[in-house]
């Protein structure tokens, strides 16, 4: 089990099953892969799929928690940068996807910098498509991650889910090659657990606010769609 310690409402992981070169990890809920009735893992499986009320929720809650979140670990915002994980698909981060978007966003909010541009990559499969945890490292060389100098002293990478941090530790270290004093935290919406792996995984920790930002998220959408 990954044991997580509470941070203004954040799930605060000081280690994952891999953690090469980050700092803390930060997740708001789990998705239980074998749970996926529970209220929270449906919403961030609607997430991945791309549901414009999940997507509108989850950038709801994100804009919510974030500045709070960097309040309490209490970094200098004035060296402080946030960049965007890429998707399997992608060489450099699309601004307009979903994640990219809200890290900028959350930039604005709490007065960092953002640099969406900051990694680069070789397109691969889909992590998600290989059973084994071999099978998923040897997928993950093929990306060859690729960072580049920033002018800042904690980077903060922005996905949606964290799994064992595999993917964010390929991250870190090519951050880490170009700025070897920088610290690297992974921030995402859920961390990716199973049940029959982590004993009694649940979402109970997550404040009432929250659940009330995603609705309002979700019903800002369906106002977007009327219109």
């Amino acid at each position: 089990m990954i044991h997580w310690n509470p941070i203004a409402g954040w799930m605060g992981f000081p280690h994952l099953s891999r953690s090469q070169g980050i700092t803390h990890s930060y997740t708001l809920t789990y998705k239980l892969t074998d749970k996926t009735g529970e209220a929270w893992t449906s919403r961030m499986i609607r997430f991945k799929n791309k549901d414009k009320a999940a997507i509108y929720g989850g950038g709801r809650l994100l804009y919510s928690a974030v500045p709070a979140l960097i309040e309490a670990v209490g970094v200098d915002v004035d060296d402080t940068t946030f960049v965007a994980a890429l998707s399997s698909g992608e060489t450099k981060a699309d601004p307009d996807r979903a994640i990219p978007y809200f890290a900028t966003e959350c930039a604005g909010m709490v007065g960092t910098q953002s640099d969406i541009g900051a990694l680069s990559k070789k397109v691969h499969q889909k992590i998600h498509n290989f059973y084994s945890a071999e099978q998923r490292d040897a997928e993950l060389e093929k990306a060859e991650y690729q960072a580049k100098k920033l002018d800042a002293e904690h980077v903060f990478v922005f996905d949606d889910f964290i799994t064992r941090g595999a993917t964010l530790s390929k991250i870190a270290t090519a951050i880490l090659e170009k700025n070897p004093k920088a610290k690297v935290y992974g921030l995402a919406l859920a961390k990716a657990e199973r049940v029959d792996w982590c004993p009694n995984p649940d979402n109970d920790h997550v404040p009432a606010k929250w659940d009330k930002v995603w609705q309002q998220g979700e019903q800002e959408a369906a106002g977007v769609k009327k219109g």
